[in-house]
């Protein structure tokens, strides 16, 4: 009787949410086929339990993650027919306007993304309804209007990625929606990066084609084709929306990049070597003269000293007041802005030699590079010279064409030789160990050192760890006949001997 009773005794029913969990575990799991068949299997066996709801919610996403679109949009409205209070209301919404964007259903999609966004302001969902909107307007070819939500939809997974997916596809729109714009080359440049730093984490094949768009984007050309009238650059200054060029052979040109054009400025010499641009003022050496342009009025004088007109000029930079001009035959010129006086600074002088060529000055010292006395290094407050020259431990040449400032440090370009580093504080001089034997420019931008030659492109020394990149034809530029270099933010300008200007977009490593 007793073993009776206890045999009659019911059975706890199994428990109804195994399957339920199971099929989160494998939604969570990016295991969708199976998550689906078991979320069916438990809205069939308990429909009447209170997670068949969320059951139909997780239903449409992994329909959606398996590429069904259209099976998606009809979970995600059976369940907003059933449950019009579902939590997951305004995602199942989204969802649907962007599996309907995936079937080409395009108004439908925009209409319920439209609708959706009135209450949907950021966050996640934000993200994704202006995203979807945007690749919308890009296919009907709303260009302004696509970048607008692209632009707000990045803004949002800029500030948290996490949880945010498909950015790839938001930088390269974006970036491919700017390329097509010549004043947004630059933000074109930034998202095509973005997009290829985010693509080669995810391994995604299209990386390849994003390459090939940003180097015919980056590297931007001006020369004959474009109305330069000489392909021959002697100097570049970025001034705003102008940029200034010096030929060897045609004189002065503006280049007025808003517009994309191009003027000339008449010049007593077309033999300019040398630019400097000023507020109000343009100052520019010739083998003919150094002269001085008023900016709004266009009036050019030439400057002399006692012994007559400059001649022979080459280079030209800007020291606090006074303007610095090279010559080959009375040495440094120093001009007074404010006194409107020349001072010749040649042989008998700190300078050493009435042949100078390269020059550069910082709030300390003040450098020059001469074609027979090496280089010279003037300290502003105390008078010291420092002079870099042939000998034991010295340059193996005195052809001097290229000097730049860094701190402590000064780069030396000897001709048919090579660069050297002259630590001022040690007095050491060091041979950077790299086969350059013809530097021509100098240019710096924080910790990166740009070297350009005759004959060898450029290279990139980065002085945090010593390394250096190439940048050559082999890389895409034009020439490796390197005359001139000009740092503008994330762009290197490069005038070349014969080959016109590359505007190269480089930016500079994340430290």
């Amino acid at each position: 009787m007793v073993v009776t009773l206890f045999c009659s005794v019911p059975v706890f029913a199994a428990d109804p949410l195994v399957k339920y969990r199971a099929a989160v575990e494998k939604f969570e799991a990016k295991k969708y086929g199976d998550a689906q068949k078991l979320f069916n299997e438990f809205v069939t066996e308990n429909p009447y339990e209170p997670e068949v709801k969320k059951s139909w919610y997780y239903m449409a996403l992994a329909s959606e993650a398996q590429g069904h679109y259209h099976e998606a949009i009809t979970r995600a409205n059976i369940t907003l027919e059933r449950y019009p209070g579902h939590t997951d209301r305004l995602e199942l919404r989204v969802l649907t306007g962007e599996c309907l964007y995936k079937v080409n259903a395009h108004a439908r999609a925009e209409k319920i993304l439209t609708d959706t966004a009135r209450t949907v302001k950021e966050g996640k969902l934000r993200y994704r309804i202006d995203k979807a909107l945007g690749l919308i307007a890009y296919e009907a070819r709303l260009l302004p209007k696509a970048a607008t939500h692209l632009k707000a939809a990045l803004r949002i997974y800029e500030k948290s990625p996490a949880g945010l997916t498909d950015a790839f596809t938001a930088y390269k729109t974006l970036g491919m929606i700017y390329a097509d714009d010549p004043m947004q080359i630059e933000a074109a440049a930034t998202s095509l990066t973005a997009a290829i730093q985010i693509g080669e984490a995810e391994k995604n094949p299209e990386v390849k084609t994003l390459k090939v768009l940003l180097r015919k984007l980056s590297l931007r050309r001006i020369d004959k084709l474009n109305g330069l009238p000489d392909n021959s650059i002697a100097d570049i200054r970025v001034d705003g929306d102008d940029i200034y060029v010096a030929t060897w052979g045609a004189g002065l040109v503006r280049y007025i990049r808003s517009q994309d054009k191009l003027e000339k400025i008449s010049l007593p010499s077309p033999q300019l070597r040398g630019i400097y641009v000023d507020f109000d003022e343009i100052f520019v050496t010739s083998f003919d003269g150094v002269y001085r342009i008023a900016k709004k009025t266009g009036k050019t004088s030439a400057l002399s000293d006692d012994s007559g007109e400059l001649k022979l000029g080459q280079k030209t930079i800007k020291d606090d007041r006074y303007i610095y001009f090279s010559t080959l035959n009375r040495g440094l010129i120093q001009y007074d802005t404010i006194k409107k006086k020349v001072v010749t600074l040649g042989k008998n002088s700190w300078v050493g030699s009435n042949q100078v060529y390269a020059i550069d000055a910082d709030v300390d010292f003040i450098a020059v590079g001469t074609l027979d006395q090496g280089a010279a290094i003037h300290n502003k407050k105390t008078g010291e010279t420092f002079r870099i020259m042939t000998g034991e431990g010295g340059l193996r040449s005195e052809n001097v064409k290229a000097v730049l400032l860094d701190g402590r440090y000064v780069y030396v370009g000897s001709h048919n030789d090579g660069v050297y580093v002259y630590d001022m504080r040690d007095k050491k001089l060091t041979k950077l160990k790299m086969d350059l034997p013809f530097p021509s420019a100098f240019a710096r931008r924080d910790n990166e050192i740009f070297i350009g030659t005759s004959g060898q492109g450029i290279r990139i020394l980065d002085r945090n760890d010593n390394s250096i990149e190439k940048l050559s034809a082999i890389e895409g530029l034009s020439s490796n006949e390197v005359q001139i270099l000009r740092v503008e933010g994330d762009f290197l300008w490069i005038g070349y001997l014969e080959n016109g200007i590359d505007v190269v977009y480089r930016p500079q490593k994340e430290k």
